[in-house]
């Protein structure tokens, strides 16, 4: 694994930044202006805006949100539209507009240093006002880009940061060069970034304190409250370089600042193969009904067969004991062949229930669950007789030197009494204990220390808040937990969950390391096609040399093993 310490240039805050700009020659951005404030704004001789070709493009004010004593929204117009004010002047000297209003006043500036633009807003929230000031959406000019920057897919999608999930550098590459909206100061919320601005290639350098009308449900919704007789001030940076320039170079003390404020706490040093294990298969129908077969409810190995073994019989059970310790060891033999730390099993407790049930994730509940799994094995000849088999499933591993993990999920599993089950979506302040509750009984019992946390996303699709994980993190100091949806900051705390199979991915994105140099992810390459894996071996084998984990089959010997073997010697 080799730390990113080289993207970290010497360039660490704003004004060394524009220092070593300027010492590389003049200035490459230029910035004029009118009575509307910003007139013209061109990049290395590339108009980028121009108030005369785009008159609607002007600085305004737009959604704000206060609220009482009480904490309830306000509704007069002075507290909800920055355009209806008691004055707004732009001041010619110091480049700087300045909206009042009945509660206070909100004074926005620019001020170019080298081939930067920073924007300095300051809110004035009087004593008198009796209420808080939550934030203010700002837009201060439009950016026609040439052509549609890279990496934004489509025009019509915002590309904003919070601050909350990463550090607040967004940038825009347009081809003759690139411009990275920066917030350096990662104690606050604030939404940055850049808004479609309604026509081709063109957008809204915006920023705001408070959620932007319009934003995609899933984006996080933060405010940046001010109260009464309080002034909050913050800079955003347009920070413009030629096309290609590393973003490290660009936004530097935006990462320093994000790495002080949030440490990586994250303590994982076996890099080797994760394996994965399923012992059932999901029947199809509706999610909350059950559909396992007579002989076998939680469809382990999706065996019909009661000859095989029925579980409603002694010697049925006897045979389905057999078989999974059968299954135990194989797993162990393949973790052997493939040089693997461990494996997670993803469902102990069957599939009972069609997708997106059928992951149970609850080992705590797994007596009611899977009863059969808490039968008491009755081989005289295993050195496991009398344990009761799942405890002799993990054990049979961990004897053989491997770690051992399982799913876990945050919502709680509800199998109510007419049969139906679901998974119930908890409030926030539950989820911690639901995550930590089923890890600490599999950690206790089992002896796991491989956790995959399937589903950890809020009812409106949003990942869930990385404090939880911080959480969880530190209640089981020796466990790597591995979640299925992820923010940057999870890399703290977690490693993230890839899948090269599904959505292609290659690893660990690589302005990660510039906060986060410890950061690693876990790639699932379970079943991919050889020809597609021939064709990025290269790429993943780079990320396994960053430290990134690679995740295959240990259930059984699949094609691609021996490839992935091989990777990492190559490694």
């Amino acid at each position: 694994m080799t730390a990113k310490k080289g993207l970290l240039f010497p360039c660490l805050t704003m004004l060394v930044v524009a220092a070593c700009a300027q010492a590389q020659g003049p200035n490459k951005l230029d910035v004029t202006y009118g009575q509307q404030g910003v007139q013209k704004l061109s990049y290395n001789g590339v108009l980028l805006e121009n108030l005369s070709n785009y008159p609607g493009d002007t600085f305004h004010i737009w959604h704000m949100k206060a609220t009482d004593a009480s904490g309830n929204l306000l509704t007069d117009p002075q507290y909800t539209w920055g355009e209806n004010n008691t004055g707004k002047s732009w001041n010619p000297i110091d480049h700087s507009w300045t909206y009042s209003y009945s509660w206070g006043s909100i004074k926005v500036q620019f001020a170019q240093n080298g081939d930067s633009l920073n924007i300095n807003v300051t809110t004035v929230n009087k004593l008198s006002s009796g209420m808080t000031f939550d934030g203010a959406t700002i837009y201060p000019f439009v950016l026609h880009f040439p052509d549609l920057p890279a990496g934004f897919v489509n025009a019509s999608y915002e590309q904003l940061a919070f601050n909350t999930t990463a550090p607040s550098v967004t940038v825009a590459n347009f081809g003759s060069g690139e411009v990275a909206a920066v917030y350096p100061n990662a104690a606050k919320p604030l939404y940055t970034g850049f808004q479609p601005a309604g026509s081709a290639n063109a957008y809204f350098p915006i920023m705001s304190g408070t959620a932007i009308d319009g934003m995609a449900t899933f984006f996080p919704r933060n405010d940046r409250p001010i109260a009464p007789g309080q002034t909050d001030s913050y800079t955003v940076s347009l920070r413009f370089a030629p096309a290609g320039t590393p973003t490290a170079s660009l936004a530097a003390d935006a990462y320093q600042s994000w790495a002080q404020t949030w440490p990586s706490k994250l303590n994982w040093s076996d890099r080797r193969i994760i394996g994965t294990v399923y012992l059932a298969n999901s029947p199809s129908g509706n999610e909350n009904i059950a559909g396992g077969y007579p002989n076998n409810p939680r469809r382990y190995f999706n065996d019909s067969n009661a000859n095989d073994f029925d579980v409603r019989t002694a010697a049925g059970l006897a045979r389905f004991q057999r078989r999974m310790l059968q299954q135990a060891s194989s797993n162990a033999q393949n973790m052997e062949k493939l040089g693997a730390q461990g494996a997670i099993t993803w469902d102990i407790e069957g599939e009972e229930y069609p997708q997106p049930t059928s992951y149970a994730c609850s080992p705590d509940q797994i007596a009611q669950l899977a009863p059969e799994m808490e039968s008491v094995v009755t081989d005289s000849s295993s050195p496991y007789k009398g344990m009761k088999l799942d405890d002799a499933y993990f054990r049979t591993m961990r004897d053989a030197g491997f770690k051992v993990g399982v799913c876990i999920r945050p919502q709680q599993y509800t199998v109510r009494a007419n049969g139906t089950a679901s998974q119930v979506y908890l409030p926030d302040a539950q989820i911690a204990s639901q995550l930590i509750r089923k890890m600490q009984y599999a950690h206790n019992r089992w002896g796991a220390t491989l956790f995959y946390v399937d589903s950890d996303v809020e009812t409106n699709g949003a990942s869930l808040s990385a404090s939880i994980f911080a959480q969880a993190a530190a209640a089981l100091p020796d466990s790597l937990i591995i979640p299925e949806e992820t923010t940057p900051n999870y890399y703290a705390y977690t490693a993230a969950f890839q899948t090269f199979l599904f959505h292609g991915d290659l690893g660990t994105p690589v302005t990660v390391y510039d906060y986060y140099p410890k950061a690693f992810s876990v790639n699932m390459v379970n079943d991919v096609d050889p020809a597609k894996l021939a064709q990025y071996r290269q790429q993943l084998t780079d990320s396994i040399k960053r430290g990134d984990i690679l995740m295959v089959h240990a259930d059984y010997w699949q094609a691609n093993n021996p490839t992935v073997v091989q990777m990492y010697i190559d490694a």
